[in-house]
């Protein structure tokens, strides 16, 4: 069995996707820029999941439904709510037979909106049916609700474990890495060659890749020497540089989120303001994306310059860059939802249940994450096709000052692993509010993947200051788990607290969400009940909450004894190799 498991694992790595591409970045450019690519693979498949998942239990079902209705099937589809809305407020955000430019249609396209929300994108098309199929004895029933609320909770859960399972492991790399720098030497030196490599290309990979990591540990050693170093004097004037660095960016990080907030304010205001002119409809639809997406372009630009004056070693620069990026980012993501609350608390429209704007707020939520994922798609394209390859010619054909102080660029990993995580909490939040968003963020990412590895491969040169793959690769994930949090909040928030939309989704007419459940267990029989409504009481709670902590008692037990262990068995060793020393000076002294 254990040889089967191990034959299997070596066939998957040789049948694994973009296998040899992340290979060859990696002799090229070091294992950190080989750990962005790995990571955007992990976020690629992650996605195909969720799609999966979406479309499988939520889409096919939506449509297979309504084609069954018209075919003759002895079908029943029953709506979980009887509330009636007016015909005054009913939600029609598209007249199929009304006639419209083509202009409207492209911004309708681009934005969600007209025909888009009358498709199964977005969560206002899906109905708040329970359907029943009978066919020569055979019973199905099927709770559209309930299917959807379980799918978005099982593509949570599922990205979760992924997430944990992806860090755990990524954490024991970065463990060993940080181990004594000599064992490091040692093993890269006498044990990294990999004696089964047959043919040249692979060898010149693995040798530019062994080359690269000795550099890592070279560059870390003369930047741990240069700190130790330091004077009383050169550490007080660094400590008061990063300090006012800091009060600069928490400026930044305001002024952001400030321009985010009012952006949004008047998009909703003003939505309709504009119709009669195609640009300025289109910029108005789209002012709180634009915002939001200048400002994560601009101000990850000036933390990347202001960092270099703070004198951090390479890793660090990577992990604190990320962290002041990742609060802009996600708080521009918290922002909308704010304003979003804001609109539907507000004073709503006379003999009607909903603000003025805002029919469907769920959809509206849809719209922006498409709108959001649009717009970041195309930033990254004309930044890659307009900024890096002109930027790769002018440094290469002009001789002029300008251009060699430009100078060829370097890949900036802290930025481009900030483009993919916001895109991926962009991606869990829409999927929820846009059912087939991830489809979108699939085909995004596959493109990413060929046009970052384009170039990288044409436009860059490797990295000064190189990075270590193993510590900066976990910190990803842990950025991306940041991201996760920060998707899932809002959600629960939307699922148990705020009421659903009246007239539109699964959900219409509920009080919450979370109401799809708790009808469908009152549904069963009463020892079902019983377990499940004891599964989600406070005391079921408190009980998983002590076997946890029973559980984290022995496993910090049981990591003191091993590291206790490790200790003594490291002691041995230098007796070893001192008993050794002894034996061979008697045995020199002796032959003398």
């Amino acid at each position: 069995w254990k040889r089967f498991k191990e034959d299997s694992a070596d066939m998957l790595r040789h049948v694994q996707l973009w296998r040899t591409s992340i290979h060859e970045v990696e002799g090229r450019f070091g294992n950190g820029i080989r750990s962005y690519f790995a990571f955007l693979r992990w976020l690629f498949i992650l996605n195909i999941y969720i799609f999966l998942l979406m479309f499988v239990f939520v889409c096919v079902p939506t449509v297979a439904f309504e084609s069954l209705v018209h075919s003759g099937v002895n079908i029943s589809s029953n709506s979980l709510n009887g509330n009636n809305v007016s015909a005054e407020c009913a939600y029609n955000p598209y007249d199929p037979n009304a006639v419209n430019s083509f202009s409207q249609y492209v911004i309708w396209f681009f934005t969600g909106q007209g025909f888009m929300e009358k498709t199964l994108l977005f969560y206002g098309y899906y109905s708040n049916s329970a359907t029943t199929i009978f066919s020569d004895g055979f019973l199905f029933y099927y709770d559209i609700p309930l299917a959807y609320l379980m799918v978005a909770f099982f593509y949570f859960l599922l990205t979760l474990v992924l997430l944990v399972r992806r860090a755990g492991a990524g954490l024991k790399e970065s463990l060993l890495s940080n181990e004594d720098r000599f064992y490091t030497y040692c093993n890269k030196v006498f044990c990294g060659w990999d004696f089964c490599i047959t043919d040249d290309h692979s060898a010149e990979l693995k040798h530019s890749s062994l080359k690269y990591e000795l550099q890592t540990d070279l560059e870390e050693e003369r930047i741990r020497l240069r700190q130790s170093s330091r004077t009383s004097k050169e550490k007080w004037i660094l400590y008061t540089k990063r300090f006012f660095i800091n009060l600069v960016v928490v400026g930044i990080l305001v002024a952001s989120l400030v321009a985010i907030f009012y952006a949004a304010q008047y998009a909703l205001g003003n939505g309709d303001t504009f119709n009669n002119n195609f640009m300025l409809d289109l910029i108005v639809t789209y002012l709180t994306s634009i915002v939001i997406t200048v400002a994560n372009f601009i101000a990850p630009l000036i933390f990347g310059f202001l960092i270099i004056y703070e004198d951090y070693s390479p890793a660090f620069t990577i992990k604190f860059t990320l962290i002041r990026t990742v609060f802009l980012r996600l708080a521009s993501v918290v922002f909308l939802y704010v304003v979003v609350y804001l609109q539907i608390n507000c004073k709503i429209r006379p003999n009607c249940t909903f603000c003025e704007g805002v029919e469907c707020w769920e959809t509206y939520l849809g719209q922006e994450m498409y709108k959001l994922t649009i717009m970041d798609f195309f930033i990254v394209l004309a930044v890659t096709l307009f900024v890096e390859f002109p930027r790769k010619l002018i440094v290469e054909n002009c001789s002029c000052g300008l251009a060699k102080w430009w100078g060829q660029q370097e890949f900036s990993i802290p930025e481009n692993v900030l483009d993919i995580v916001y895109a991926q909490t962009i991606g869990w939040i829409g999927a929820f509010y846009a059912p087939l968003l991830p489809v979108i963020v699939v085909v995004k990412f596959f493109i990413f993947f060929y046009l970052k590895k384009l170039s990288l491969t044409y436009n860059c040169r490797p990295a000064t200051r190189p990075y270590r793959a193993s510590r900066s690769g976990t910190f990803f994930y842990i950025i991306l788990l940041v991201g996760f949090v920060v998707a899932a909040f809002p959600v629960v928030v939307s699922v148990a607290i705020l009421e659903p939309s009246k007239d539109c989704g699964p959900f219409r007419g509920w009080t919450t969400m979370f109401y799809a459940i708790t009808a469908s267990i009152q549904t069963q029989p009463g020892w079902l009940q019983s377990i499940l409504w004891f599964v989600g009481s406070p005391g079921f709670a408190i009980i998983i909450g002590v076997l946890l902590c029973l559980a984290l008692y022995y496993f910090v037990a049981l990591r003191t004894a091993h590291k206790k262990m490790i200790s003594l068995l490291r002691d041995q060793l230098t007796l070893e190799g001192k008993d050794k020393q002894f034996l061979l000076s008697r045995v020199t002294k002796l032959t003398k």
